[in-house]
C-alpha cells in the first residue's frame, strides 16, 4: 500500500470519488432492482387476487347451472388479456377440478394440482411456488365464500423481469456515465472546500444528536466563514427555541392535569349530590307524601259528605302519581340497583323503564350475569347509556335502539345504535351554538376513564356511539 501514500492529494482524492461513485451505482441499483422486484410481487399477488375475484363473481352461476363450456370459455377469455397469467383452475365444492387453461385437457403439469391446496375454501389465499419457468404467484379465491368452490390464479415473473432487467442495465449505464462526468467537476470544485464543509457537517450531526455544545469554526470571511458563522447562530435560537417549547410544554401538561382532576372531582360532586338528592326523595319526600295518602284515605272512610270524599279519593290518586313520579326521579338520579346488582342489572331495568315511558323498543346484547367492574367504570357507562338514550328521545325519530356490552380481559366496549335520521356536522355546530354538552360531557366521561369514544352515522342511517374503558 505504499503506492498509495505515492500518489498526489488529487489522485487520491480522484480514486476515492471513482470508488464511491461505483459503490453507490452498485448499492443504488441493488435497492431499486430490490425495490422493483417487490412492487412486481406485489403487483402481480394484487392482479392475480383481483382476476381470481372476477373469474369467481363471474362462474359462480356457471358452476351452479353446471354451464362447464361458459366456464372454460371465461377463463380462456381472462387469460388472454394477461400475458402474465400462468393458468386459471376451477374447482368446485368438493375440491375436484372443474375447468383449466393448459392446452392439452387430459394433462396437466406434474404437480401443480397438489402444489397449493387451500386449508380452507371460505377465504382467499396467497403464496409463491418455484417451476422451471421461475416464481408462480399462485392465488386462491373462494367462490361464494367457498360453498360453490374456489379458483386458482397463477402469475408468471417471467415478462416482469424481462422488464426490470432492462431497466436496470439502462439505469446502471446512465448512471455510470454520469459519475465519471460528475467526478471531473467535483474533483476540482472539493480541493478548495471539502475540509471546512466536512467539518461544518461533524458539528451538524453533533448537534442533530443532541449535543448542543458544539460549534462550527470559521476562521475565513469567505462563504463557508459566514455559513459556519450562521450555523452557530442557527444552533443558538435553535436552544431557546427548544428551551421555550419545553416550558410552554409543561406548562400545558400541568394544566391538562389539573383540568382532568377538576372535571374529575366535578363528576364525583355531581353523583354524590345525586345520590344525596335521590336518597332524601325516596326516604322524606315519598314518606311523607304515603304519609298524606294515608291520611286522605282515612278522612274520605269518615267524611259524610259524597262530594268531599270524592275530592279527597281524587287527590289521594294525584298524591299517588306525584309519588310514583318522585320514586322514577329518584331512580333516575341514582339506581340503587347499580350499587347492589352492577352495570348489566341496572341497564337492563333502565331499558325495560324506557320502553314503557317512551314507546320505544330496545334490543340488549350484554352478558346473562353481572360481572365486577370498578364503580367509577360503571357509573361513566351508565351515565352515557343514560344520555345517549335520552339524546335518541330528543333529536331523532327513531323506533328501535340496540344496546351492546362486550367485556374481555382488559376492556369494556359498549355500542349503542338506533334507526333514527343518523347525526351529520350540521348537527354538532348546531349543538355548539345552543350549548348543548351532552355529547361533549359523554366524551370527557369516556376520556377521564382512560378510554375512548366514538360517534358516527351506522349503516341503518342512525347514529352510533362507541365506548372503550379499560377495566384496569
Amino acid at each position: 500500500m505504499k503506492w498509495i501514500n505515492n500518489l498526489k492529494i488529487n489522485q487520491k482524492i480522484l480514486g476515492a470519488i471513482m470508488f464511491s461513485s461505483l459503490f453507490l451505482a452498485s448499492i443504488f441499483g441493488w435497492i431499486i432492482w430490490d425495490s422493483l422486484t417487490n412492487m412486481m410481487t406485489e403487483d402481480l399477488a394484487k392482479r392475480g387476487v383481483n382476476i381470481a375475484k372476477n373469474v369467481a363473481e363471474t362462474s359462480s352461476d356457471y358452476i351452479l347451472f353446471d354451464d362447464q363450456y361458459a366456464v372454460d370459455n371465461l377463463i380462456k377469455e381472462t387469460k388472454k388479456v394477461d400475458e402474465e397469467i400462468r393458468y386459471i383452475l376451477v374447482f368446485d365444492s368438493r375440491r375436484m377440478l372443474y375447468a383449466h387453461t393448459f392446452p392439452n385437457p387430459e394433462i396437466l403439469p406434474k404437480g401443480i394440482l397438489k402444489a397449493h391446496t387451500p386449508r380452507g375454501i371460505t377465504q382467499q389465499e396467497y403464496t409463491t411456488l418455484s417451476s422451471d419457468e421461475g416464481n408462480i404467484h399462485d392465488v386462491i379465491v373462494p367462490i361464494e365464500e367457498g360453498e360453490v368452490g374456489y379458483v386458482r390464479v397463477g402469475m408468471s415473473e417471467e415478462k416482469s423481469l424481462e422488464y426490470i432487467y432492462s431497466r436496470i442495465v439502462k439505469l446502471l449505464i446512465a448512471t455510470l456515465l454520469v459519475s465519471i462526468g460528475a467526478m471531473g467537476m467535483a474533483y476540482f470544485a472539493t480541493r478548495m472546500i471539502t475540509k471546512p464543509i466536512n467539518t461544518l457537517v461533524d458539528v451538524a450531526l453533533g448537534i442533530s444528536a443532541g449535543n448542543f455544545s458544539l460549534r462550527a469554526k470559521g476562521t475565513n470571511n469567505d462563504e463557508i466563514g459566514k455559513l459556519a458563522q450562521a450555523f452557530n447562530e442557527m444552533t443558538d435560537h435553535l436552544i431557546n427555541s427548544n428551551n421555550e417549547v419545553d416550558y410552554l410544554l409543561k406548562e400545558l401538561q400541568q394544566k391538562d392535569l389539573l383540568r382532568d382532576k377538576l372535571i374529575s372531582k366535578l363528576l364525583s360532586v355531581q353523583e354524590d349530590e345525586r345520590k344525596r338528592i335521590s336518597r332524601e326523595l325516596h326516604d322524606e319526600t315519598s314518606q311523607a307524601l304515603t304519609s298524606l295518602m294515608v291520611t286522605m284515605r282515612i278522612m274520605a272512610n269518615e267524611a259524610k259528605d259524597g262530594e268531599q270524599r270524592e275530592l279527597l279519593y281524587t287527590s289521594r290518586d294525584i298524591a299517588a302519581g306525584i309519588l310514583k313520579q318522585i320514586r322514577d326521579l329518584a331512580v333516575e338520579l341514582r339506581p340503587p340497583i347499580l350499587d347492589k346488582m352492577g352495570l348489566v342489572s341496572a341497564i337492563k331495568k333502565y331499558a325495560r323503564n324506557f320502553e314503557g315511558k317512551y314507546k320505544t323498543q330496545v334490543h340488549l346484547f350484554v352478558p346473562d350475569d353481572d360481572v365486577t367492574i370498578a364503580e367509577h367504570v360503571t357509573l361513566a357507562l351508565y351515565r352515557i347509556v343514560q344520555e345517549s338514550m335520552s339524546n335518541v328521545v330528543k333529536h331523532t325519530n327513531a323506533t328501535e335502539i340496540m344496546i351492546g356490552l362486550d367485556i374481555n380481559k382488559r376492556w369494556i366496549n359498549l355500542t349503542i345504535n338506533d334507526n333514527g335520521q343518523g347525526i351529520h356536522e350540521a348537527d354538532f355546530e348546531k349543538a355548539k351554538q345552543q350549548n348543548r354538552i351532552g355529547i361533549h360531557g359523554m366524551k370527557e366521561r369516556a376520556e377521564l376513564q382512560g378510554g375512548t369514544f366514538f360517534i358516527r352515522t351506522n349503516k341503518m342511517g342512525g347514529t352510533e356511539i362507541s365506548v372503550s374503558l379499560p377495566l384496569n
